[in-house]
């Protein structure tokens, strides 16, 4: 019987441990839905800048839908598509005869229904994407909840209520959370710091800035994750691509760490 113990130890401690759960989110401002620094408007180079990365989460903003102003092209389905992901548009405004707003691609599995959160103030009526993933890992799925925000630029004072709007109804989330995109203000700023009352923004490794994308001088695009116990960081970073978009993609991978036992 000690033979049989002795060797179902040895057999246990030798079993590779399981694969951490990693997951990649990239959040880009796809300006105008396609337009480069260049002015053309190339939705395929756009995909062609994510590809590397392998996402398996992207925050797209600036997102057309079957606008006159885009050709009618259908931005995030075209993106997701081209890189076999899943897309979820949130209508911000209308805008001739189609739709902008922002959108998430995902290959994972949607886990409830989107929730798109209005936020007033600013020249433009923007919102706030908010799409809970189903994250397969070893031991079963996890809930994860993402969302995308893209805030308007003109002033702080008017966007902060708008991060304090979204860190109160982020308070009582008991799934861990990964948020982000062009938030249009740069660390220390009310509206940034308003969101950290409730997320943690991970800082970026490198060269931070990711606007304007020829020559970065603010950062303004962000990711952050909630709660930071149920993460550990691998790599944040600005992506360096100087001429698709007018915003740098921001990189942010994480692994999703087991869940505290209860």
């Amino acid at each position: 019987m000690r033979k049989l113990t002795l060797s179902l130890l040895l057999l246990v401690g030798v079993l590779p441990a399981a694969d951490p759960t990693v997951i990649r989110v990239v959040s880009y401002n796809i300006h105008l839905c396609g337009v480069g620094m260049d002015g053309k408007r190339d939705l395929a180079r756009q995909a062609e800048v994510l590809r590397p990365l392998k996402p398996d989460v992207v925050l797209l903003q600036e997102v057309d839908r079957r606008s006159l102003r885009s050709g009618g092209v259908d931005g995030a389905k075209d993106i997701g598509e081209a890189l076999g992901l899943k897309h979820h548009f949130a209508k911000a405004i209308p805008l001739k005869l189609g739709e902008y707003g922002n959108a998430i691609l995902t290959r994972y599995e949607v886990a409830g229904e989107p929730r798109i959160v209005d936020l007033p103030g600013g020249a433009e009526h923007r919102v706030a994407l908010l799409l809970p993933l189903r994250v397969p890992t070893a031991s079963g799925d996890r809930e994860v909840l993402v969302g995308c925000l893209h805030l308007d630029f003109r002033s702080d004072a008017e966007m902060a209520p708008n991060g304090e709007k979204l860190a109160s109804l982020l308070a009582t989330e008991t799934r861990p959370v990964i948020f982000g995109g062009d938030i249009n203000f740069q660390p220390g700023s009310r509206t940034v710091r308003s969101l950290e009352t409730q997320l943690v923004r991970p800082p970026k490794v490198g060269p931070s800035a990711t606007f304007p994308a020829d020559k970065p001088r603010t950062e303004i695009d962000h990711l952050f994750i909630r709660p930071s116990s149920a993460f550990r960081v691998r790599e944040s970073r600005a992506v360096p691509e100087p001429m698709a978009s007018d915003h740098l993609p921001v990189l942010l991978e994480v692994e999703l760490l087991p869940a505290a036992a209860k």
